[in-house]
């Protein structure tokens, strides 16, 4: 015997020492996640641009169907000839060609908002190629990467959409003002929509946002160490 151990043992002893591997809290990536955040404010603003962009709009789309529908249900007489010069009783065909534009039109914001989020994202992977390829080099391993940029674009994306619900819902509350009068709306017409308009498009923007980031969260946790403390130099 030369004292060697068997192949078969030494790949079971790196196997288990790979499990035994410290992975870091919650509460470290939430911290980092905000540190990150509020040290790339410019990065920061705009993702939450193009996020409140786009949910102000699906809010406003969502919302003014919703309110239209609660005061179509109304016997008021006032209600009705308010509704009928917006031209709401409309017939069919119009109504389902104004429905497939505002879809026509949601979609490819989200679509734009998603490339916007991707870019800003990548470049900033490449902002913090070696504060990545330092947690790297301290023992970080690639889920807890993909962890923190996840958890900090769920962060940005959640009060993007907030604001850009927000900002959608008061903007269409003054453009029903107006064109159909403030007396017309009733307080249920008015929070009846927002109930299921508001956490639509809270978790639209979330996803979009987290959907966004996935590919930047991959390069960032394939990054190799050697390569990022390279780069550095």
């Amino acid at each position: 015997m030369d004292g060697s151990r068997p192949v078969g043992r030494i790949f079971r002893e790196g196997n288990e020492a790979v499990r035994r591997q410290p992975v870091l809290p919650w509460r470290t990536t939430l911290r980092m996640a905000w540190a990150n955040m509020r040290n790339r404010v410019g990065r920061l603003l705009l993702v939450l641009l193009g996020v409140g962009v786009v949910v102000a709009f699906l809010t406003s789309s969502l919302a003014r169907t919703g309110t239209m529908a609660e005061l179509a249900r109304s016997d008021d007489v006032r209600v009705r000839a308010a509704l009928e010069r917006a031209g709401v009783f409309a017939d069919d065909e119009s109504r389902r060609e104004q429905a497939d534009r505002e879809k026509w039109l949601v979609g490819l914001s989200c679509l734009l908002s998603v490339v916007v989020i991707a870019n800003t994202m990548l470049m900033s992977v490449t902002e913090r190629t070696s504060e990545i390829g330092t947690l790297k080099c301290l023992g970080a391993l690639d889920r807890f990467i993909v962890r923190v940029f996840l958890v900090e674009s769920l962060f940005v994306g959640l009060v993007g959409s907030a604001a850009g619900t927000a900002a959608g819902y008061l903007l269409t509350l003054v453009q029903l003002g107006s064109s159909l009068g403030f007396d017309v709306l009733s307080v249920r017409s008015v929070l009846a929509p927002l109930a299921w308009a508001a956490p639509l498009a809270l978790g639209a923007g979330a996803a979009m946002t987290v959907a966004a980031a996935v590919y930047p969260a991959y390069v960032a946790a394939r990054m190799r160490p050697v390569d990022a403390m390279r780069a550095e130099v």
